[in-house]
C-alpha cells in the first residue's frame, strides 16, 4: 500500500533480525504487522488507519457480497489443487527466509478462509489470536492436508450459501478495532490469495508445474503486491 504511492519507509523483519524485535519490543509493541511513524503505532491491518496515521487519503473500497464469495470459493480450490501435487516429502520444504514447513503454510491458506466464516457466526475477527499458529505436525500427508481443506470449503459453501448483504455490511469485532464483515473477507481474499501465489513458488521449487494456476484475470479486483514474498 504505501510502496504503491511512493512513500519511503523502513521494512523490519522480526524473525530474521533480532534487533528489529528489541526495537519493536522498547516501543511496548509484541505484534506484527505494526506500522510505527514517530512516537505513533498501529497493530494489524487496518487500511483506513494506516492511512489516517501515515497522512494521506484511503477510501476502503469492498466487492460486493456475492462476488466476494465466489473469490473464496475460487481460492480453496486454488489451494486445494495445489496441495494434491505436493510430494510428502516435499511438506518441511521451507523458504530460504521464514522459519515456516510448506505444510504450516498450506494449512494456514484454508484457516485464512475458515476464520471469516467464524467472524460472521461469532461476530468477531481476533486475527491477533489464530495467526500465532504454528506448524501442524499431524499433517504427515498432503492428503490429510487436503481433506482439512475439503471440510472448509464444505463449511464456506453451506454458510455463505444464501448471501446476506445485511450481514456483511454489520459491524464485526476483530483485533484492529471495528470492521465490518465485508472489509473482514475483503481482507480474507487478499491474505488467502497472497498465500497461494507463494504456494505456487514453493511447486516451481520443487519442479512441479501447478495444475490451472490462477490468472491475473482471476485475481482481477483483489489488491494484491506486485511481490510474492
Amino acid at each position: 500500500m504505501l510502496s504503491k504511492r511512493d512513500i519511503a519507509y523502513e521494512s523490519l523483519d522480526i524473525e530474521n533480525d533480532p534487533g528489529a524485535l528489541e526495537q519493536l519490543q522498547a516501543l511496548g509493541i509484541s505484534t506484527v504487522p505494526a506500522v510505527v511513524v514517530g512516537g505513533r503505532s498501529v497493530l494489524g491491518w487496518n487500511p483506513s488507519k494506516v492511512a489516517e496515521l501515515v497522512g494521506f487519503p484511503l477510501v476502503e473500497r469492498t466487492a460486493p457480497p456475492a462476488e466476494q464469495v465466489a473469490s473464496l470459493e475460487m481460492l480453496l480450490d486454488a489451494a486445494l489443487r495445489v496441495i494434491r501435487q505436493v510430494p510428502d516429502d516435499q511438506l518441511m520444504l521451507k523458504s530460504p527466509d521464514r522459519d515456516r514447513p510448506l505444510r504450516q503454510l498450506a494449512h494456514h491458506v484454508f484457516r485464512v478462509v475458515e476464520a471469516s466464516v467464524d467472524a460472521d457466526v461469532l461476530g468477531e475477527f481476533p486475527a491477533n489470536q489464530w495467526l500465532k499458529g504454528g506448524d501442524v505436525p499431524e499433517h504427515t500427508s498432503a492428503a490429510r492436508i487436503a481433506r482439512y481443506g475439503e471440510a472448509v470449503q464444505a463449511k464456506v459453501l453451506r454458510w455463505f450459501a444464501t448471501v446476506d448483504e445485511a450481514a456483511f455490511a454489520r459491524t464485526i469485532d476483530a483485533d484492529v478495532g471495528p470492521r465490518t464483515l465485508a472489509q473482514v473477507v475483503e481482507r480474507t481474499r487478499f491474505h488467502a490469495a497472497q498465500h497461494i501465489r507463494q504456494l505456487y513458488v514453493f511447486l516451481e521449487w520443487i519442479g512441479v508445474e501447478p495444475d490451472r494456476p490462477l490468472t491475473a484475470e482471476d485475481l482481477k479486483g483483489i489488491d494484491l503486491p506486485d511481490a510474492v514474498w
